[in-house]
């Protein structure tokens, strides 16, 4: 790994001396040779032209349109932006991202020589982007996201900011070696370089084609696509690569992810199962009579409703994602008084309302504000005045993931600042989960309760 040191200076260096050799192809010729149309060139100044060290030509696929809101993460000098404000014209908006505050500069001072207002320019990391949740169209990139040491945490806020069905179309230097390959097959890191100089000219920093279109992937992404190889290399083990894909709606995202889980694992092996969720049920039962409307939202195949029902509650409702673990439970309990819905809990609608919504494990997996604000609505409206909502989530300082998915962790202050004015936290309780391969999560317990729209 590395820091931004080596970066920021290289590039530095770029945007004060464009004309300087690198080692690697830059200014108009590289843009012709990657396919930028004369009428792109002819539009801009020609002077921002000798900053352009495209790895390859990212608009091929993008599909921008006139209106579009785009987002270039590593825009450097700013090329791609001036090219992306062609495509949105006036109506349209383009943000430009980069660590190195010399092009931050420079982009800045080419979007007013090209007289283009809507353009913004942010210094800024790629993977905490000050971008509203669904905010952005098209998002491109051009020889940056390799030199980013966590990516996985790129294409996550990538995700998080492209809207649903949102489009990722970037080119980027990718691992052409053989000895890589050999590595990734063996799972084994011994090719990896970690020299800062190797990093800053897009050496170290590159993983080969399947293991990018993987990370993509796991981030929520479809259609994911490599389209194609250019002529730019940094090195004998590196090549130029445009890629493609589409961002899948998150509750398509969540539905897959589960599904799969349920389809291909032991429900009892996995890692958050309990084979006693004692916690949970002297929680529901110092909430809920015996005749309470009870939801269990994301139930998974948890035994909650099982205990229940030997609890004598008659009233259960059981709401997930995934079809499988619905039917896992359906089987083991056979019984009337369950009702299943399968559906995503963020566009989960009744008319029936409840006396308590419990939620072991559902609500740190929303990642976004607009997310979490959604999941609140849904809670608020399903219950009835005063009553009792239970949420558990992983607590701060303790997991960072779960299930191959980034988590949000809470405790008692962090849980008071998403909630709304209707939704008040009467209680928290800590809570030490020994998973079933004898391994200890840190849980935390929130009892919230609803007060009525008059209070």
């Amino acid at each position: 790994m590395t820091d931004n040191t080596q970066i920021i200076s290289l590039y530095t260096e770029l945007a004060k001396n464009p004309d300087k050799d690198f080692g690697w192809d830059k200014g108009l010729d590289n843009a012709k040779a990657h396919d930028y149309k004369e009428e792109w060139i002819n539009a801009l100044p020609k002077e921002v032209w000798q900053y352009c060290a495209a790895v390859g030509n990212p608009f091929i696929h993008a599909n921008i349109k006139e209106g579009d809101t785009v987002l270039d993460l590593g825009c450097g000098a700013g090329v791609d932006v001036l090219v992306s404000r062609l495509h949105v014209r006036q109506s349209g908006n383009v943000i430009g991202v980069d660590i190195t505050p010399t092009m931050v500069q420079k982009a800045t001072e080419h979007a007013q020589l090209a007289r283009f207002s809507n353009i913004k320019i942010l210094e800024s990391s790629f993977d905490d982007i000050s971008l509203e949740d669904e905010s952005v169209d098209v998002v491109i990139s051009n020889g940056a996201i390799n030199l980013t040491p966590c990516k996985e945490a790129v294409f996550a806020e990538i995700y998080r900011v492209l809207k649903p069905n949102g489009i990722i179309s970037f080119a980027d230097m990718i691992d052409i070696s053989k000895e890589a390959e050999c590595c990734a097959l063996e799972q084994d890191s011994c090719c990896s370089n970690s020299g800062e100089e190797d990093w800053a000219n897009c050496v170290a920093g590159t993983l080969q084609e399947h293991e990018l279109i993987e990370l993509m992937q796991k981030a929520g992404f479809e259609n994911v696509t490599c389209t194609g190889l250019t002529h730019y290399t940094t090195s004998e083990t590196t090549q130029g690569a445009t890629f493609y894909a589409t961002k899948i709606p998150a509750e398509k995202f969540r539905e897959s992810h589960w599904e799969n889980i349920f389809q291909t694992k032991n429900y009892t092996q996995v890692l958050w199962h309990q084979n006693s969720p004692k916690k949970s049920l002297d929680l529901i039962q110092s909430f809920a009579k015996s005749d309470s409307a009870i939801i269990d939202a994301g139930c998974g195949a948890s035994l909650v409703v099982d205990n229940l029902l030997k609890l004598g509650y008659k009233d259960i409702t059981l709401l997930d994602t995934s079809k499988t673990s619905l039917e896992v439970v359906k089987n083991r309990v056979n019984t009337i008084h369950v009702n299943y819905i399968c559906g995503d809990i963020l566009t989960f609608k009744t008319q029936k309302k409840f006396d308590l919504w419990h939620d072991r494990a559902v609500f740190h997996f929303l990642l976004s504000k607009k997310e979490r604000q959604r999941y609140f609505e849904v809670l608020a409206n399903s219950l009835k005045d005063n009553a009792t909502a239970i949420i558990s989530t992983f607590q701060v300082n303790g997991e960072i993931q779960c299930a191959g998915l980034d988590i949000v962790a809470y405790d008692h202050k962090k849980m008071l600042e998403e909630l709304p004015k209707n939704l008040e936290l009467t209680q928290s309780e800590e809570y030490t989960h020994v998973t079933p391969k004898k391994s200890e999560q840190k849980y935390i317990y929130f009892v919230i309760k609803k007060h009525s729209a008059s209070v």
